[in-house]
């Protein structure tokens, strides 16, 4: 006997937690026409927030392809919430400032909030964690890839220029509910981790971020990191490391493999101090550096002779650089070195977004969680990028702080038009700037203004 078929919207539910008012866990079967529906109904209602400079975010998020980076984030997923749009949900946790407290805060238990990335709810984390752990790490992989390849096609990262890269410990934590008794007292739960990164030097914009569980050596991975960068550059280019890449084999594979020239210092070992007291740097010209000399040298397990640029300091000790980039000078190497030190600020800076604060999961979800984050530090750069050179150097926390936290706007639908108002806004003049007449800009910029986790949809800024 043939089973008869159920009804399509009988087979697109899930069950799935949601938070109430209360931001406390309730289980809800939803289906993606409930779900559309429930968003429709509350945008022709209108609410009133005051968070209306969320809505500032969406424009660039169509201008990364978001939505679609979202949807190609792990397996199908044909019934329930669509995971673009708890995909899209992580990144405005990150854009809001997920360690200020997101989750205990009520206020973002509102219907604004779930709005921004198309739900009438907000998710429970539980909800979340099933969607992150469905994520293979190389999807993951994959996402940050193509958002890379994207920010070359935008003009936002320009490949040529010098590539940092850096590896950090990170702790992860969990944002389960769970019983005090159960946190320690570092709040830590769960493994140790570190992250691999790479970043362009010249726009400081993080170009991969892989997550590894804590051991794992700069040898072990780094091949695959340059790789990946590699496919988002699309050509050669010079990765500025420290200490931690002086390995002749890795170096040499890199050069020899990659395309890839490393610059990193060199070791003070008893044999290259040696060498060091040989060079007669009071021959080489002066410079703002000192008198650096530029020679050749070796290193075992390198196959061939490098290039090293070697300084005295003011104390007498010795500073040298070594790379296999045969043609490199003084004037080259010292300023892109100092430059480094742009990537050992990046997580200090961007802490708010929550780059240092993963989920202990498996390393898939980690992986899935971290590459969401670098969506949400693009946008919030690329927003205060165009915002103007006052904004331009604020920190996501200050940019959430004037730009989103407090902004008093009323959202309501008109035809198929989300009209965004926003009242007694202190940088009306900066905002009105980018998004006044949005659709025209977006257009002009070849960017659909249709919105696709709200019913493709266009926004309309007004200010008062």
């Amino acid at each position: 006997m043939t089973p008869t078929p159920l009804p399509a919207r009988l087979l697109a539910t899930e069950e799935m937690d949601i938070l109430d008012g209360t931001c406390q866990p309730r289980a809800r079967v939803v289906t993606r026409h409930d779900s559309a529906h429930d968003v429709t109904a509350l945008l022709t209602r209108g609410l009133t927030t005051t968070s209306a400079g969320g809505f500032f975010f969406i424009p660039y998020l169509l201008q990364l392809g978001a939505h679609d980076l979202a949807a190609a984030l792990g397996p199908p997923k044909p019934e329930g919430l669509p995971k673009e749009r708890l995909a899209l949900g992580l990144v405005f946790e990150s854009i809001f400032g997920y360690t200020a407290g997101i989750r205990p805060v009520d206020t973002v238990s509102r219907a604004d909030f779930g709005l921004l990335a198309g739900l009438p709810f907000l998710p429970s984390p539980a909800t979340q964690y099933r969607f992150l752990q469905s994520v293979p790490v190389q999807s993951a992989l994959a996402f940050q890839t193509v958002l890379g390849q994207r920010l070359v096609a935008l003009g936002h990262v320009t490949p040529g220029h010098p590539v940092n890269v850096d590896a950090h410990n990170i702790k992860t934590y969990s944002r389960k509910a769970m019983k005090h008794s159960f946190i320690t007292q570092e709040d830590r739960y769960g493994k140790a981790l570190r992250t691999f990164y790479t970043q362009d030097q010249a726009s400081k914009k993080p170009l991969i971020a892989l997550a590894a569980y804590s051991g794992t050596t700069v040898s072990q991975v780094t091949h695959r990191l340059a790789d990946l960068t590699r496919d988002i550059l699309g050509r050669d280019f010079l990765m500025v490391a420290d200490k931690e890449w002086y390995c002749g084999q890795l170096i040499q594979e890199l050069h020899a493999q990659y395309g890839v020239a490393v610059l990193t210092p060199v070791k003070a070992s008893p044999k290259r101090l040696e060498e060091f007291d040989t060079v007669p740097l009071e021959q080489y010209d002066q410079t703002i550096w000192g008198n650096v000399a530029a020679v050749y040298t070796t290193m075992t397990d390198f196959d061939g002779p490098l290039r090293m640029l070697l300084k005295k300091r003011r104390n007498g000790t010795y500073f040298a650089l070594i790379t296999p980039a045969h043609a490199m000078t003084a004037a080259t190497a010292m300023p892109t070195y100092t430059t480094r030190w742009r990537i050992e600020n990046f997580f200090a800076e961007n802490a708010f977004l929550g780059v240092n604060h993963l989920p202990s999961l498996p390393l898939n979800a980690i992986q899935t969680m971290l590459s969401l984050r670098l969506l949400a530090f693009h946008v919030v750069d690329n927003v205060r990028h165009d915002l103007g050179p006052a904004s331009q150097k604020q920190t996501p926390e200050l940019i959430h702080r004037e730009f989103i936290d407090g902004v008093q706007g009323r959202v309501q639908l008109r035809g198929n038009i989300i009209e965004v108002s926003i009242y007694g806004f202190a940088h009306e003049a900066a905002a009105a700037a980018i998004l006044t007449n949005l659709e025209t800009n977006l257009e002009n910029a070849g960017v659909d203004p249709r919105i696709p986790w709200l019913g493709n949809r266009r926004l309309r800024f007004t200010f008062h």
